[in-house]
């Protein structure tokens, strides 16, 4: 009983003298505040290791906080691809959609047969909010004029970020 004292009384000093060392060294700052809490922490654990080692013995996590298992063995990989795909998308799709302050009304991403690369995106982009509108005249003209945007910034952001060649990256 008396070393048992005697080991316990010398990991609290131990503990003690190491947060004082510690909190001696820190520079002031906002961080030396967590530092002392997480020091304090520890110092409290060292005081009540033995009676969590007296009375944690027959504990068992699990079964007292009824956490749920998962089982990884049936995990098919296809799926994981899929979820992996559609991340990609979804994260593409609302980076243009703020970056560029445009509607993404149809995206798809072709990726190699390990889903390791991509190899190909296609966009079909529309304009958001007021849009300028050409002049209109009436009568006959033979000519027809299409208004098509021009989505090189999309297209290059795209390149740069997603470390593809621009001529994978097709915008309608």
């Amino acid at each position: 009983m008396i070393a048992f004292l005697k080991s316990w009384c010398e990991g609290i000093i131990v503990a003690v003298i190491l947060s004082i060392l510690i909190e001696s060294i820190l520079p002031e700052g906002n961080h030396k505040k967590y530092v002392k809490v997480v020091i304090g922490v520890y110092v409290l654990f060292m005081i009540m290791n033995p009676f969590l080692e007296k009375f944690g013995n027959g504990l068992e996590i699990p079964k007292e906080f009824d956490l749920p298992s998962v089982e990884t063995s049936n995990i098919d990989p296809k799926n994981i691809q899929e979820l992996y795909a559609n991340g990609i998308e979804e994260t593409l799709k609302s980076q243009i959609e703020e970056k560029f302050e445009v509607l993404v009304k149809h995206l798809e991403i072709v990726y190699d047969e390990n889903y390791e690369n991509i190899e190909k995106i296609t966009l079909e982009l529309e304009q958001k909010g007021i849009v300028s509108v050409e002049k209109v005249e009436i009568g006959n003209t033979n000519e027809k004029q299409e208004s098509h945007q021009n989505y090189t910034e999309v297209q290059n952001y795209i390149a740069q970020n997603y470390n593809l060649d621009q001529t994978k990256i097709l915008i309608n």
